[in-house]
């Protein structure tokens, strides 16, 4: 393993809000890891695109966890690059559409395609939450 990918890792979060501890586990580990000096991305796939809409996870907690709401906010703080997974936001994510028929996402997350993220799975340690 070279030393680029002892420090590198994307965070793939598949769960929604009915695996909220998963998805809480994913954005948690990504936290530690930015705050640890690691270089991270998270990624939003599947149902984990659900978190994509600024409408959801003010409420989505566990004991002992903020809200997802604020695990984003504070990962968005720390500079971690946030994306979505373009096609899985169209299927799972909430949010309304805006003038140019797409949906509006958090501020902050990016839309990209699943390629490119199996593409860095095989340069970067990949967790899947």
């Amino acid at each position: 393993m070279s030393a680029t990918q002892e420090h590198e890792v994307q965070v793939v979060v598949l769960s929604g809000p009915e695996s909220a501890e998963r998805a809480i586990f994913g954005f948690s580990t990504a936290l530690a890891a930015a705050a640890s000096g690691v270089s991270v991305r998270v990624v939003l796939s599947m149902y984990g695109a659900y978190w994509a809409a600024a409408s959801t996870g003010e409420a989505v907690s566990i004991t002992d966890f903020p809200p997802v709401a604020e695990l984003l906010e504070q990962l968005r703080e720390l500079n971690v690059p946030l994306e979505a997974c373009s096609t899985c936001i169209e299927n799972y994510c909430p949010s309304p559409f805006d003038e140019s028929g797409l949906r509006v996402l958090r501020a902050g997350i990016e839309r990209v395609g699943l390629g490119i993220v199996a593409m860095r799975m095989a340069s970067c340690n990949t967790v899947i939450c």
